[in-house]
C-alpha cells in the first residue's frame, strides 16, 4: 500500500491504517502485570507515540525498531497531545520509499552542498584550502562526502533530519566568515575552516539508514573526540600541512560546546574558538526554537516543555 495517512495529519477521533517507521519499540508490564508495547512511529512529517494493548506478546515478535511497518489503530488526545491505540501492527511486506520515513532539510542538499563549496572556495590560506578539497571534494565522491551530505545534525535535539548537518554546518560558516570581518585580529580562514570541520564527527557517531541513532563509537567516544582525531589524520594526509594548524584546528572541534559540563574537553582559548564556540551554540538554539514552532498545537500560545532549553517557549498570541 502506498503512503496516504501523514503524522502531522492524524486528527483525535480518526482511524488510521497506514505505513510508518518505527523509532522506539518496548514491551512492559502493567500494574496487573498484563504485557503492553510502546511505540513510537514516524515518518517524515514527526512522530506519534502508540501503544498496544491487546495480544502484546504476539505482535511484539512482528517487527522490530527501524522495520517499516503497517499499523491500525484510533487516534486519541492524551495529555494534550495525539496517540494512537494501536489494535494491529504487522511489518510491511512491500519495499517503501525511506524518503516517506524520514524528514529532510528543506533547503535541499544540493544548493547547500553548492554553497559550501562556495565557502571552500574562498579559503586563500593554502594548506586550510587543500585540505578542505580533499574532505569536501567536488563531485562528492568519498564516502565520507557522501554521507556527511545526509547526516542529521543531531537525533533529537536540533537539525535532527536527513542534510540537518550540512545544512548547521553551512550556517554555522556564513555567520562565522560575517563576523570575521567584523571583529579585529581574526584569521577568517582559520574560522571558515573550523566551521566547517567543527561537526565532522557526527558522520560517525549517529546512524542513519533507519531511526536516527548513536552508534557504539559515538556512545563510547562522541563526535566531538572522533571529529578532532578524524581531522588530526586528514592533515597528516596532506603534503606539508603544519603541525600548529593541525592544533589549532583540533582544538576548535574539542572546545566548540564551550564548557566542560556540556561536553567540551576543553574549553575555547582562542577568538576563532571562542567566535565557533558561541555561533554554533547560537544557530543550534535558533534552529530547535523554530521547529518547536511548527509542532505548535493549533490555537495554542506556548510550546510543550522543551528540554534543550529546559522552559517553555512563547510563540505569542495569534492576531484576528
Amino acid at each position: 500500500m502506498p503512503k496516504a495517512k501523514f503524522v502531522k495529519d492524524i486528527k483525535e477521533g480518526e482511524q488510521v491504517k497506514d505505513l510508518f517507521l518505527v523509532s522506539n519499540k518496548a514491551v512492559l508490564v502493567s500494574n496487573s502485570g498484563k504485557p503492553y508495547i510502546t511505540l513510537a512511529l514516524r515518518d517524515r512529517t514527526g512522530q506519534v507515540e502508540c501503544r498496544v494493548w491487546d495480544r502484546a506478546e504476539e505482535m511484539a515478535k512482528r517487527f522490530d525498531r527501524d522495520d517499516i511497518v503497517e499499523a491500525a489503530g484510533s487516534a486519541i488526545q492524551y495529555q494534550g497531545r495525539i496517540q494512537l491505540k494501536v489494535h494491529d501492527v504487522r511489518k510491511a511486506d512491500e519495499e517503501a520509499d525511506l524518503a516517506d520515513f524520514l524528514p529532510v532539510t528543506r533547503k535541499g542538499i544540493e544548493p547547500l552542498w553548492k554553497e559550501l563549496q562556495g565557502l571552500v572556495g574562498g579559503i586563500t590560506d593554502p594548506d586550510l584550502s587543500r585540505l578542505l578539497e580533499r574532505i569536501f571534494p567536488d563531485p562528492p565522491e568519498t564516502e565520507t562526502a557522501r554521507r556527511f551530505r545526509q547526516a542529521p545534525g543531531g537525533k533529537t535535539m536540533h537539525h535532527d533530519y536527513i542534510g540537518g548537518l550540512l545544512e548547521h554546518t553551512v550556517s554555522v560558516a556564513v555567520i562565522c566568515r560575517f563576523l570575521s570581518g567584523h571583529y579585529a585580529g581574526v584569521d577568517a580562514d582559520l574560522l571558515t575552516a573550523g566551521a566547517l570541520l567543527h561537526d565532522i564527527g557526527k558522520v560517525g557517531e549517529l546512524s542513519y539508514d533507519g531511526a536516527f541513532d548513536y552508534t557504539d563509537e559515538g556512545r563510547l567516544l562522541g563526535h566531538l573526540y572522533m571529529g578532532a582525531e578524524w581531522v588530526a589524520g586528514e592533515c597528516a594526509r596532506t603534503e606539508g600541512f603544519p603541525a600548529d594548524k593541525t592544533m589549532l584546528l583540533k582544538h576548535m572541534i574539542l572546545s566548540h560546546h564551550g564548557e566542560l559540563a556540556y561536553g567540551s574537553p576543553k574549553r575555547p582559548k582562542t577568538l576563532e574558538a571562542i567566535l565557533l564556540h558561541f555561533v554554533e551554540n547560537m544557530d543550534s538554539k535558533a534552529n530547535a526554537f523554530l521547529e518547536s514552532m511548527e509542532e505548535l498545537r493549533e490555537g495554542a500560545a506556548w510550546t510543550d516543555y522543551q528540554r534543550m532549553f529546559e522552559r517553555y517557549l512563547y510563540a505569542g498570541k495569534k492576531k484576528g
